[in-house]
């Protein structure tokens, strides 16, 4: 005879949408450093798995777990700086291979800045917001904006650098440190955001009903909050 319990254990041992946000978009940040180490192909696929992984944070599964609790500005710039890296890789893919003199050339270093300050400008947009509307429990909802705030300040003096001395290939002991500073920062941050990501999305599972799925209003039955309390955002690259 079959126990009358059954049912609910197979409910219960069900993944919410929710830790399925958290463990979808934390697993894609991991998968995106491991090929950030691969050579030639690597970097474009990098930036596809993260602009993936901001994607999944940024509408949830099923419409739960989003970061940004779905709101339209939040929302939108997290979506636009998805698409805006996937683009910028795109366009210097493209370029790369059909000028060899890209890489050195003035059409490139005018191309890097516009993009670097325009991809600050959206994460600056997406950080206030993740923090602002609070669907990542704190403190977790300010590591996006501390994160970004350490790459600023290492970015700042590096254009600083390079504007005082163009076309110069020497090497610059200041430079080369804030260059590696910055690497091992975008690195360590995301796998950071990813490990938190997955370990709050872990405890929004154990946190959902013994249906399995969140209440129809996306908010967590244990905290009142907004079920994406389960996933921290990633706003890095």
């Amino acid at each position: 005879m079959t126990s009358p319990t059954l049912p609910s254990r197979r409910a219960s041992s069900a993944t919410s949408p929710s830790a399925l946000t958290g463990f979808i978009g934390g697993g894609l940040l991991l998968a995106s450093v491991a090929l950030s180490l691969v050579p030639f192909f690597g970097q474009s696929a990098r930036v596809i798995l993260f602009s993936a992984a901001l994607l999944v944070f940024a509408f949830g599964v099923r419409g739960v777990g989003s970061v940004t609790a779905r709101r339209p500005i939040g929302t939108a710039a997290l979506t636009l700086l998805a698409v805006w890296l996937i683009l910028g890789a795109v366009f210097r893919d493209v370029a790369g291979f059909g000028y060899s003199n890209w890489l050195t050339s003035d059409a490139m270093k005018l191309f890097t800045n516009l993009d670097s300050f325009a991809t600050f400008a959206i994460a600056l947009v997406v950080v206030v917001q993740i923090a602002r509307v609070g669907a990542v429990p704190a403190p977790w909802k300010w590591l996006p904006a501390m994160i970004r705030a350490v790459l600023v300040v290492i970015w700042l003096p590096v254009n600083l650098i390079m504007f005082d001395s163009p076309g110069s290939y020497f090497p610059n002991p200041i430079l080369w440190f804030l260059t590696f500073s910055d690497g091992i920062t975008r690195i360590g941050g995301t796998m950071l955001m990813a490990v938190i990501a997955i370990v709050l999305g872990d405890r929004a599972n154990r946190e959902t009903p013994a249906n399995g799925d969140s209440p129809a209003n996306g908010t967590n039955p244990a905290t009142g909050a907004d079920s994406a309390d389960s996933t921290a955002a990633a706003v890095i690259n």
